[in-house]
């Protein structure tokens, strides 16, 4: 009577550990659900910009690529391959969405980082593979910037994706002028760079310092080159 009295309670024990390992993993699920929405991509129109099935357009938060040309114009250097390996990265399966704190930009498209099942965030993979450079505000999501700065970092010392070229231009090495407040940066000289005010001013010794320190030219003085000749993949689609 005793031993079937201690099955008992055994397997009441059982049970209820069971039950606790079910609800740990219904927790866990509905939490990852609850961090970052379910999506699908539909289009990739450029190396950080994309549109949903459910027809949002997103702008991958905290990273920029180069420009693809339009209406003429040559595409910058690398431009066509960071549309292509978005493409790779995102099309095809389910995608974790998470909203930047700033949920939009000035164009109404939704920020974010986007993650592929096996957590992969496309934004950092882009930096991490010399593909984008980080483009980020300052304290607006500080733990994606520390994220997408070592990335950058990692792909500048292995020369990876457009770095290998980039770096060899002769405004890699002349000094720039980084704004702390805007992580802007001008190169020294310039109006824009003598406007800065001291408190904000760091001195860069060339573009390397420049995306070392998670700073970023300012996109009327970016040195970006075009591409040069080659063949390019399928044109983008144009964002309506």
């Amino acid at each position: 009577m005793g031993n079937m009295t201690q099955k008992r309670r055994r397997m009441t024990w059982i049970r209820g550990a069971r039950c606790l390992v079910l609800l740990a993993g219904l927790l866990a699920l509905g939490a990852a659900v609850a961090a970052g929405q379910q999506v699908l991509a539909r289009a990739v129109f450029d190396g950080d910009t994309l549109a949903l099935a459910d027809g949002r357009h997103v702008r991958l938060a905290g990273i920029d690529c180069p420009e693809l040309g339009r209406d003429g114009r040559p595409d910058q250097y690398y431009a066509a391959r960071a549309r292509q390996r978005l493409e790779e990265l995102a099309l095809g399966e389910p995608l974790a969405l998470e909203p930047a704190p700033r949920p939009r930009d000035r164009f109404g498209r939704t920020l974010a980082v986007l993650r592929r099942q096996d957590g992969t965030s496309l934004n950092a993979a882009l930096v991490r593979e010399g593909l984008a450079f980080v483009y980020t505000v300052p304290g607006e999501w500080p733990e994606l910037a520390r994220e997408l700065v070592a990335a950058q970092v990692e792909a500048l010392d292995a020369r990876r994706g457009f770095w290998a070229r980039i770096l060899t231009l002769p405004e890699a090495g002349r000094p720039w002028v980084g704004n702390a407040r805007s992580l802007r940066a001008f190169p020294a000289g310039s109006p824009e760079a003598r406007s800065v005010a001291a408190k904000n001013r760091v001195a860069l010794a060339g573009l390397e310092e420049v995306f070392r320190h998670g700073f970023c030219p300012a996109r009327h003085v970016s040195p970006w080159p075009v591409e040069r000749g080659g063949a390019r993949p399928a044109p983008a689609p144009r964002a309506p």
